[in-house]
């Protein structure tokens, strides 16, 4: 597999359609933070119709491997994941 890059907006996206389903919303009504600090590492803030949940980085995976093999029909357990700040594209996920 080649090396893939996910942006901040696809990872937003992984997030929000992962967060629809677990609470039986529609990814459009999801609203999603992606965080990072030294303490605390990366983390996701979800907030919809009054509700917040935090995903740490072992949902977050999860969120993005959904999201691989639903939207990029990639295998999702064949693929080595890692989330990453760049400077000027914010939180990416790096797919290899």
């Amino acid at each position: 597999m080649e090396t893939m890059i996910l942006s901040e907006d696809n990872l937003i996206n992984a997030l929000c359609i992962y967060h629809a389903r677990q609470i039986n919303v529609m990814p459009e009504d999801v609203e999603i933070e992606l965080c990072f600090d030294d303490d605390e590492g990366y983390y996701a803030d979800a907030y919809c119709k009054g509700r917040e949940d935090i995903y740490r980085v072992a949902n977050m995976l999860a969120a993005i491997r959904v999201f691989l093999q639903e939207e990029l029909n990639v295998d999702p357990y064949a693929a080595s994941i890692r989330l990453e700040i760049d400077d000027e594209q914010g939180m990416i996920a790096i797919v290899e």
